[in-house]
C-alpha cells in the first residue's frame, strides 16, 4: 500500500515506483514482515504474515479479543476476515510441499540455478529503447525487468539500478556501464557484492535502493543507524553499512 511504501523508504513519484522495483519492492516487504513481527509479535512470522495480509491494525485487535478471552493469542487462537484465515495456511502448506514435494506425490518444474537479471548503476537519465539498443538486448524484456520505472527511462535521481537479462555479456555489461558513466567522478559501476564502510546519502537515494546495492538489508542498516523513519533520509547523511 502507498503509505507503506512510503514508511519504508520507497520512492513513489510520477517517474518511478519502488512499490514495482522487482528488488526493492521485495527487500521491503521481507524487512517489513520482520520489523513487525519484531515490533508487535515477539517475533512470531505467522501472526506478522497475517497482518501482511489483513494490515496490523486488524491482527491486533483479533489478538486482543482472543488474549480477553483467556487464550494465548497466537494465530490459531484469532478471528480474521477469511481471506487471512486461508492465506497463511496456504503459505505453509506452500512451505511444506517445496521442502518435500516426493513426500505428497507432487514433481516440482526444474528451475535454472542461473541468475535471472544482471544489475548495472547508471548515473544518468537514458531511455529504455536506447538502452535496449545499445545494449542488443530486447526492449520488451528490458521493460518487464524494470516495471518500476513508469515512463520507460532510468532517472537516477530516483533509481540508479537497472535490471538486465541475466544472459547479458558481464563484459558488455561493465563497457556498457563504463561508456555511459564515462567522466563522472562518482562513476557507477556494475553492482557488487564487496560492501564499504560507509555510505553518504545524494539525492535520489532511498533505504531501501542503499540496501539493495551494497547487499544487506534495510531492517539492519536502521538498526546500525538508529532510523526511525527512512523517508526521513537526507543528502549529505553518513550511513554506517555495518554493525562494527
Amino acid at each position: 500500500m502507498p503509505g507503506t511504501g512510503d514508511a519504508l523508504g520507497l520512492v513513489r513519484n510520477t517517474h518511478y515506483d519502488g512499490r514495482l522495483d522487482v528488488i526493492a519492492s521485495t527487500e521491503a516487504a521481507l524487512d517489513y514482515i520482520e520489523m513487525q513481527a519484531d515490533q508487535w509479535y515477539d517475533g512470531d512470522l505467522i501472526r506478522s504474515l497475517a497482518a501482511y495480509n489483513a494490515g496490523a491494525g486488524t491482527v491486533n485487535k483479533a489478538v486482543r479479543n482472543a488474549q480477553a478471552q483467556g487464550r494465548s493469542g497466537d494465530y490459531w487462537d484469532l478471528q480474521l476476515p477469511s481471506e487471512t484465515m486461508n492465506y497463511v495456511p496456504k503459505l505453509l502448506a506452500i512451505a511444506t510441499i517445496i521442502a518435500d514435494p516426493s513426500a505428497y506425490n507432487v514433481k516440482l518444474p526444474e528451475i535454472d540455478a542461473a541468475p535471472a537479471f544482471a544489475m548495472v548503476d547508471l548515473d544518468q537519465d537514458l531511455s529504455l529503447k536506447e538502452l535496449a539498443m545499445r545494449a542488443g538486448v530486447d526492449a520488451d524484456t528490458l521493460s518487464e525487468l524494470n516495471p518500476g520505472l513508469l515512463n520507460g527511462s532510468l532517472n537516477p535521481r530516483y533509481t540508479r539500478t537497472l535490471l538486465m537479462p541475466g544472459d547479458s555479456n558481464q563484459q558488455m555489461l561493465a563497457e556498457l556501464s563504463a561508456l555511459l558513466n564515462a567522466g563522472n567522478a562518482n562513476e557507477a559501476t556494475l553492482a557488487s557484492t564487496s560492501t564499504p564502510p560507509t555510505h553518504t546519502v545524494v539525492q535520489g537515494d532511498n533505504l531501501s535502493t542503499i540496501a539493495q546495492r551494497y547487499n544487506i538489508s534495510l531492517r539492519d542498516i536502521m538498526r546500525w543507524n538508529a532510523i526511525d523513519r527512512p523517508e526521513a533520509l537526507q543528502p549529505g547523511q553518513l550511513l554506517t553499512l555495518s554493525n562494527s
